[in-house]
């Protein structure tokens, strides 16, 4: 080869090393570039991992507090009126690779409050935390439980700038709302006994019930074929069934179309009591459900006064009281009001209150005569309630209240009625020709007397502090047929309200009793909770602490 071709072949190759240089050169950079964007989408994915586990420690945490406080409660129902607030508490045993998490519980003030009082008061404690009037948080109260977590290898944090999360948690008491029926006694009130020389053997749970009465015990009164509660119901007793022909009362509903309770039925027990011909058969619906004899114990306030406090003035009234619901307004009448009687609307803070004159009552009530006391009652503290109504409303009384026409509304699911008495919450039926005063003396020429109402309804949650939710001279005159009750009845012995025929009332009524599920959320005004009643979270949310929650 020529000296000449060699040189020409070798100047090629020189020219062609730029080009390969430059190549490299690109391939390094996009390496580069691709191992640079692979570090940062790993960081970025590093970061919002680490960022996740944070705040799920932090929820973590404001759910620990949450966890501590229902704690205290549960020890001392009346934890929440020392308006204790815990200041960053360390979650045992929450630190993980150096990181660690606390809580901080803080109470909420009621948004009805008084306007002067706004923070938890010791000296005040139901005013500054449990909520008032009707909406769905009557009658609790609720706490801000903020979780923190603290990064790893940090030692210390500012608020601002460790990761956290809050938490409010609503609290209610246990309430006699939370069943279409409660007792404590499944027997019939003392004041109402008949005959006490004639009564029966004494009930192997009588001592128990009546440990200072001796043989004056009454009998249990039966649950029996026709009766229906639909809905939870709570007794501190056993439930005397008096079931036949493979027929018996039913208690729950079933799955479909309603709310599903849980622990429908609780009671001490079911029973027929030592009753002849009775038989143990009974329903207990939903499907599956059994009796629960273990749930807490509910046990009734000594007297509903705290609502003559709360009542308003204008509506105290003293002595014998008629109420006719109108809507949103009332006709009261009353001896003491100028002309008798006034059409008003209802109070502001819905409680009426119907106390006994200074006198006293001179009256002794029994479900056993003609009249049961519907005159020469001037002076008690009686309050006789009937019509219809679209606004909620409390009535209460020292003494009896009676029912004497029907109790509805157009929506029971935000509007309620309260009746409270401190004494017996009574239907009226009077009777004419009636032959004694004591069960069993109706006599044959007995009827039922006028005003008796046949197939009423109610839509009301009764109380009856200290005595019984019964029907005068239930067990004389003809069938009233069935008496229907839209909300709940919590009496403190067990009241009668008519004698049993099978599926039909020999005299008085049947029982079909419903629940009304607005109960679990909303209240009538001022409803009384029960002693000691044990706290439990009936909602919690997450909020943006920076908004105050």
């Amino acid at each position: 080869m020529h000296m000449s071709a060699l040189i020409s072949r070798f100047r090629r190759r020189r020219e062609e090393r730029g080009f390969t240089m430059l190549l490299s050169l690109f391939v390094l950079t996009i390496t580069t570039m691709l191992l640079g964007a692979t570090y940062v989408a790993l960081l970025t994915d590093t970061q919002l991992s680490r960022n996740d586990l944070e705040q799920k420690r932090a929820y973590a945490a404001a759910e620990a507090g949450i966890a501590a406080y229902t704690y205290q409660l549960n020890d001392n129902v009346n934890y929440w009126e020392l308006c204790q607030t815990a200041t960053d508490v360390a979650v045992p045993g929450s630190a993980d690779n150096g990181s660690s998490e606390y809580y901080s519980t803080v109470p909420l003030i009621a948004s009805t409050a008084p306007s002067n009082d706004q923070q938890c008061d010791t000296g005040n404690p139901v005013a500054t935390m449990i909520e008032g009037g009707t909406g769905l948080g009557a009658g609790t109260f609720r706490i801000k439980s903020t979780g923190y977590s603290m990064p790893t290898g940090a030692t210390s944090c500012s608020r601002a700038t460790c990761v956290s999360r809050t938490l409010v948690a609503q609290y209610r008491r246990t309430s006699f709302l939370n069943f279409v029926y409660y007792t404590d006694y499944e027997t019939l009130d003392p004041a109402a006994l008949y005959n006490p020389a004639n009564t029966p053997a004494e009930p192997t749970d009588c001592a128990a019930h009546y440990p200072n009465r001796g043989s004056d015990c009454s009998v249990p009164i039966d649950f029996v074929a026709g009766d229906v509660i639909n809905g939870p119901l709570h007794s501190e007793d056993t439930l005397a069934i008096c079931g036949s022909n493979g027929q018996g009362p039913v208690f729950g509903r079933p799955n479909s179309g309603s709310i599903v309770h849980d622990d429908t039925i609780q009671a001490a027990g079911v029973s027929t009591e030592g009753q002849n011909g009775c038989s143990l058969t009974y329903t207990i619906n939903p499907s599956g459900n059994t009796l629960n004899t273990t749930a807490p114990s509910l046990t009734p306030p000594p007297t509903n006064a705290q609502l003559l406090l709360i009542s308003l003035p204008a509506y105290r009234f003293t002595g014998r009281t008629t109420i006719v619901l109108n809507g949103a307004t009332m006709t009261v009448t009353n001896a003491n009001i100028s002309g008798g009687s006034e059409t008003v609307p209802f109070p502001s803070n819905g409680v009426v209150y119907v106390s006994t004159a200074s006198s006293g009552c001179p009256v002794n009530y029994t479900p056993f005569t003609a009249n049961t006391a519907y005159t020469g009652d001037t002076n008690c503290g009686n309050v006789y309630v009937s019509g219809n109504y679209t606004s909620s409303l409390t009535i209460a009384s020292d003494n009896d209240i009676i029912i004497n026409g029907n109790l509805t509304t157009a929506n029971p699911a935000t509007t309620l009625l309260g009746l409270v008495a401190n004494d017996f919450v009574r239907v009226y039926h009077p009777v004419t020709n009636r032959s004694g005063t004591t069960s069993g003396q109706c006599g044959s020429s007995a009827v039922n007397g006028s005003g008796s109402m046949t197939n009423p309804t109610f839509d009301a949650a009764i109380l009856a502090v200290n005595h019984s939710f019964i029907v005068d001279n239930y067990d004389c005159g003809a069938s009233l047929g069935t008496l229907t009750i839209d909300g709940a009845v919590a009496q403190l012995f067990r009241g009668p309200v008519g004698t049993s025929g099978g599926f039909s009332s020999s005299t008085g009524y049947l029982k079909n009793y419903t629940y009304n599920d607005s109960l679990m959320s909303v209240e009538p005004p001022y409803f009384l909770n029960p002693v000691s009643a044990a706290w439990s979270v009936q909602r919690q949310t997450e909020c943006d602490a920076a908004t105050g929650c």
